[in-house]
């Protein structure tokens, strides 16, 4: 026994001091501390020497906390040791446990298989996979340890959320799944059908980058990456790149670039960058750009485009609208008006879009009560610069009211909504300094059929002014 002691500690092992991948002063000798049965020796050629070991054998560097132990053990010319059966390694960083963990000395490589479970003992992060290949940090080799799971089935890591101490709950932690992931430091990688998911978050993606630290990010890429958000204020952002924006763990933003687009209590977004802005866990504000085509609204009945486009939600709740570069807002039309605009003549005009165009659009909401249910009404739109906007609106005419379409021109715009649970424009305003402000006004009245005497006269059905 004291013979195969002594061949034994030839073998070398590197320990890590941190997790920020310090690495030893010196290297350790690996000596056997318990074994079940005699070490059986059998010399090869020259100094090559095989060693086997069973009945449960324990390791340890001489006078430093690294451990290992399984059932049996076979050592290969001392520089591949194999650990058989109910494997475990240990040391101040890491846990690993396995069915069969291969030690290889020249690459400082531990390769773990079947049911492999890693804990950093660190920051709890814990890596599940039937395979996992951890190198360890080492003078000459590498400076910081690199895990890499998978390769052979998933991997999932668990990845726990310090709370404050504010938190009432724990919060959840993160879970990422992927083909394989890869951790270095405090980086996570992924890559093959990624998906990431944390209480009512929850994203998927070809590939994952995960940094944490007081100004952490993960970032999503695919052909497209999502990311949905449950609940009742539920959202669904898709993007070629999805990047989350973390401040101490806690959801700061999330970016979808490349053909961005956001569907939730704003509406649906696009752009080809699509921002959401949180504050404790609530939308605040969404923010939409780009090129070409620009950026679009669909939400509250509206189209809304320009070159870019700012929504504020405080509290989530929809507050002010600001549309930037060639704004333009059309009203669209509900389905009743859709369905009457189909039994219209083909010679007649089809119904009145309520539209608004400016340089700059900002549109105002206010909340409502009503019946019991809190509504978002749109209260006031202001258009400013080469501002155009067309209209229809009811007007009392001998008592009754008459349908009137209003066509003006300025530089300044401000079309003032009806109050109340009531919806449609009340009041237009416009302005343009010294030179009178252009424009139409049509009535019903002027809108009549012609006769068939008359064929110059524009011919629009009744009541289609809305």
């Amino acid at each position: 026994m004291r013979s195969a002691l002594l061949l034994m500690a030839a073998l070398t092992l590197v320990p890590r001091l941190d997790g920020q991948g310090s690495t030893a002063p010196r290297r350790c000798q690996l000596v056997i501390t318990e074994v079940g049965n005699e070490l059986y020796r059998q010399e090869l050629f020259a100094s090559n020497v095989n060693w086997y070991g069973g009945g449960g054998v324990r390791m340890r560097c001489r006078a430093q906390e690294i451990f290992l132990q399984s059932d049996s053990v076979v050592a290969t010319n001392g520089e591949v040791i194999q650990f058989i059966d109910r494997a475990r390694y240990r040391d101040a960083d890491v846990t690993i446990d396995a069915d069969t963990l291969v030690y290889t000395k020249f690459s400082e490589l531990l390769q773990a298989t079947g049911h492999v479970r890693i804990v950093n003992q660190r920051d709890g992060a814990v890596l599940v996979a039937p395979r996992v290949d951890h190198f360890r940090a080492s003078v000459g080799l590498r400076d910081t340890a690199e895990t890499t799971a998978g390769i052979i089935g998933r991997a999932t890591a668990t990845l726990p959320v310090a709370a404050n101490p504010e938190d009432s709950v724990p919060p959840g932690p993160y879970v990422i799944t992927a083909g394989i992931l890869r951790r270095t430091g405090g980086t996570t990688r992924g890559w093959d059908q990624v998906t990431i998911d944390r209480d009512a978050l929850s994203g998927r993606g070809d590939t994952l980058v995960y940094l944490t630290g007081g100004v952490a990010r993960a970032t999503l890429r695919g052909t497209p990456a999502v990311m949905t958000r449950s609940g009742a204020d539920s959202f669904t952002v898709t993007g070629e790149t999805i990047v989350l924006d973390l401040r101490e763990e806690e959801l700061a933003g999330i970016t979808a670039e490349g053909e961005g687009q956001v569907v939730g209590g704003a509406g649906d977004v696009r752009g080809e960058s699509v921002r959401l802005a949180f504050e404790e866990g609530l939308l605040t504000g969404t923010d939409a750009w780009g090129r070409g085509d620009g950026a679009r609204l669909l939400a509250e009945g509206y189209d809304i485009r320009g070159d870019s486009i700012s929504i504020e939600t405080p509290a989530e709740r929809l507050s002010q609208l600001r549309v930037f570069g060639q704004g333009v807002m059309i009203e669209l039309l509900d389905d009743s008006t859709a369905q009457a605009a189909d039994s219209i003549p083909a010679d007649s005009l089809p119904p009145i879009r309520n539209t608004i165009a400016g340089n700059t659009l900002v549109a105002s909401f206010a909340d409502i009560d009503s019946a019991g249910t809190l509504l978002t009404r749109l209260r006031e739109i202001t258009a400013v610069g080469n501002a155009t906007s067309l209209f229809s609106r009811d007007v009392i005419r001998n008592g009754a009211p008459s349908p009137t379409i209003n066509y003006t021109r300025a530089d300044t715009i401000i079309v003032q909504m009806r109050g109340g649970d009531s919806t449609g424009v009340s009041l237009v305003r416009a302005y343009r300094g010294s030179q009178p402000v252009d424009g139409i006004q049509l009535e019903r009245a002027s809108l009549r059929p012609s006769t068939p005497a008359d064929s110059t006269a524009v011919r629009r059905p009744e009541g289609s002014g809305r």
